[in-house]
């Protein structure tokens, strides 16, 4: 039986050992059983320096979650984010029929797992609602905390703009 475990544990990539220990916000209260099915569904996928990752105006039918290194976030050839390990893009890739809004470039080798919609809406049939209202609540708050984070970039850049002279 221990050499069961070792060979599954041996199987699981480090990445996904790493995501159970500490999951990421969007998994965050699911059970480690739902965390580990969940993550499981992600296609592996590897990029380097300056690889774009997601292009602008693409049709919204996955999300990626971040799990190796680091990918920023530009619009209009302006760098808005650069986010790291945990991090997810295109959260709300279950709900929303858009294009995208901004282009994603990989800043070194970096490792994404991509999520397809069909993939995750198939997950969430099999499991208790509670677990999908868990995860629009977790989307929810990711949505938040990047109006927030807006909120305080669009407050410098306006700090800067009044206190230079020239405007």
């Amino acid at each position: 039986m221990a050499t069961d475990n070792q060979a599954e544990k041996e199987a699981t990539p480090e990445y996904i050992r790493q995501f159970l220990k500490e999951p990421p916000l969007l998994l965050r209260n699911f059970h480690y059983e739902d965390i580990m099915e969940f993550l499981n569904l992600g296609m592996e996928e590897r990029f380097v320096q300056d690889d774009v990752i997601i292009n602008e105006e693409e049709y919204v039918n996955s999300a990626y979650l971040i799990s190796k290194g680091e990918v920023s976030i530009w619009k209009d050839n302006i760098q808005l984010a650069t986010l790291s390990k945990g991090s997810f893009l295109g959260e709300t890739f279950l709900f929303s029929k858009n294009n995208r809004m901004a282009k994603v470039v990989s800043e070194g080798e970096s490792q994404l797992l991509k999520f397809e919609r069909y993939e995750a809406l198939n997950f969430f049939r099999k499991k208790p609602e509670k677990l999908f209202n868990i995860f629009t609540r977790n989307i929810i708050e990711i949505q938040q905390k990047k109006i927030s984070n807006m909120n305080v970039q669009l407050l410098q850049l306006k700090k800067r703009l009044l206190e230079d002279s020239s405007w």
